[in-house]
């Protein structure tokens, strides 16, 4: 039988064996078990008397399902922070100045934007003008563009 001196530091190595498994199979979710498993430990080992396994594991259990509930808020709303631009990168330019590198002549030409020359539309303007970003057509492909 093992000695009841070292249960606090094998929940504590067990919860950081289980942290450190989130790394290799990543997920969000055995980090919470893990630091369940540290925070049992730590709680035996502040604890003046010695806590029978069974209570041990039912304390376990909710600290468990504490730390998951605190990392389902804490992921959860990050989640909520994505979503309807995810793809859309042209609607990310709208607001933005750009310079021309194509003349705009009857509604088109081409901007630099970033990394990249996309079409444009808006009033015929020179090659070398600045432009600003007013809003997207042809499903992202092309932006609409005003004199900056």
């Amino acid at each position: 039988m093992l000695d009841p001196t070292y249960a606090p530091f094998l929940w504590i190595l067990a919860g950081l064996a289980l942290c450190a498994a989130e790394l290799a199979v990543p997920g969000a979710f055995l980090i919470w078990i893990g630091c369940a498993a540290v925070t049992l430990g730590l709680v035996k080992l502040m604890a003046l008397t010695a806590i029978p396994f069974g209570w041990s594991l039912i304390l376990f259990a909710l600290l468990a399902i504490a730390y998951s509930l605190l990392g389902r808020q804490i992921y959860g709303g990050l989640a909520k922070e994505t979503g309807d631009n995810l793809n859309k990168r042209a609607q990310g330019l709208v607001g933005r100045e750009f310079t021309l590198v194509e003349a705009i002549v009857n509604g088109e030409g081409k901007a630099k934007v970033l990394d990249s020359v996309w079409r444009v539309s808006g009033v015929d303007a020179p090659a070398g003008a600045r432009v600003r970003v007013t809003g997207v057509e042809s499903q992202g492909a092309v932006l609409k563009v005003e004199a900056a």
